[in-house]
């Protein structure tokens, strides 16, 4: 298993892996809409993750933004469907933990869908319902919402999850 903390002056094939991870856990796996997943991605310069390749296959990533100046927000937690449950989410979550911690951050925030509640939570976060799912997201330009033919209504709402370092 390889391990990749990725940022803008990384290899660009280690963001298309990502994205073909998204694509494969989201799109295919969850019935999201390509245009609703990625069409409030920041710009490429912006993006940090963290990237699993394992036997020269990408298996896992998530992205990382720090949305304030005490805050990192993990987000777009994802795993390909053939390897999920096999515990590639603990070990990117604590690699990014590691990563955010090496730079000085010590509350990090996850907007997770509801049904991933119990796995951050075994990962030692810890649910907040006094805070809205989007409190931090980060400031992204405002684009027009895409139309998706017949609309997507999604399974799951979302939580906000939380944890002190």
């Amino acid at each position: 298993m390889d391990i990749y903390r990725v940022t803008k002056d990384s290899p660009a094939w280690q963001v298309t892996a990502y994205n073909y991870i998204r694509t494969d856990a989201f799109c295919f796996g969850q019935h999201i809409p390509v245009e609703g997943e990625f069409s409030h991605d920041g710009p490429a310069e912006d993006f940090n993750g963290i990237l699993i390749v394992e036997d020269h296959v990408p298996v896992a990533g998530l992205r990382i933004a720090y949305p304030r100046p005490d805050v990192a927000k993990i987000e777009r937690v994802c795993t390909i469907r053939e390897k999920q449950k096999s515990g590639y989410g603990r070990v990117m979550i604590a690699e990014a933990e590691k990563w955010i911690a090496e730079q000085g951050y010590r509350h990090i925030v996850i907007s997770s869908q509801d049904r991933a509640q119990g796995f951050y939570e075994k990962c030692g976060y810890v649910l907040n319902p006094e805070i809205p799912a989007h409190e931090y997201d980060p400031p992204r330009p405002q684009r027009e919402k895409p139309k998706v033919p017949g609309g997507f209504k999604p399974d799951f709402i979302c939580v906000l999850v939380e944890k002190y370092l």
